[in-house]
């Protein structure tokens, strides 16, 4: 699964290794504060990490696929 549609469009517009797209995966950290969510992304390819702020609608929208796969990725690091 890809989450780049989470990021910002400079994050994506960004090139990975190569002349590859980042493949940004929930790196399993997570920061709640006023107004927001801080989630870190990790992309699969390069492992350059990105960070996006969702507001809690958002986040709580995506929340378990986040949780998901930001724990299968703690696991592989």
């Amino acid at each position: 699964m890809n989450f780049n549609h989470l990021l910002p469009k400079s994050e994506n517009m960004r090139k990975c290794s190569g002349s590859k797209k980042h493949h940004y995966m929930p790196s399993g950290h997570t920061e709640a504060s006023i107004g927001h969510v801080a989630v870190r992304f990790e992309c699969k390819n390069c492992s350059k990490i990105a960070t996006t702020f969702l507001t809690f609608d958002e986040y709580e929208t995506h929340k378990q696929i986040i949780e998901k796969y930001g724990e299968s990725n703690e696991i592989r690091t």
